[in-house]
């Protein structure tokens, strides 16, 4: 891949955490081995991989084995970029106060370092969550900066998500943050 078309994508510790270890089967469609063929992809696709200060430490908390040498292979390799995206920090109440549930909100901001660095660097997001997009979604109408935001979840798309990454994780219309969580209810 051209170093033009390398993306930058912000992967959720969820998607490290479900990497397979050890037993891992290329062939597999269980959660665990589809995440660590997205990682894998990422990899031969030379794309970046753009963490925040509480990524990290989720990361260095929760990721198994594999995802961990795929993370210092990255670093080794300086596809590692550092962001917090605190430019967009005061988006969070906005979209707070769009949800309905207060449950929702406090979800919301669990995961809002997730949308802060993907707003600063590539607007996409790597992640097994179902319920940000659809939080996000819900925000999007008021809060427009959001609608920005591209999605991709390789539990709900399986290998999909795999070969859009190999694919150059373009920025396509069904990526959407907001279409992407209709498209996936």
């Amino acid at each position: 891949m051209s170093s033009r078309n390398r993306k930058k994508l912000v992967i959720d510790t969820n998607v490290a955490l479900g990497s397979s270890d050890p037993m891992y089967n290329p062939m597999s469609v269980v959660a665990g081995d589809m995440n660590r063929r997205c990682l894998d992809a990422v990899w031969q696709e030379e794309h970046f991989a753009v963490f925040n200060r509480q990524l990290r430490r989720e990361w260095r908390i929760h990721a198994s084995r594999s995802a961990t040498r795929w993370l210092q292979s990255m670093a080794l390799k300086d596809r590692i970029i550092d962001e917090e995206g605190e430019a967009f920090s005061m988006l969070l109440a906005q979209a707070c106060d769009c949800q309905a549930v207060k449950s929702h909100k406090a979800d919301l901001e669990k995961d809002f370092h997730l949308v802060q660095s993907a707003l600063a660097t590539g607007q996409t997001i790597l992640s097994n969550e179902s319920n940000l997009p659809k939080f996000i979604a819900i925000a999007c109408p008021k809060v427009h900066e959001l609608a920005s935001l591209y999605y991709a979840n390789p539990t709900v798309e399986g290998d999909a998500c795999r070969l859009w990454i190999k694919a150059g994780a373009e920025k396509n219309a069904d990526r959407c943050i907001h279409v992407w969580s209709q498209n996936h209810q």
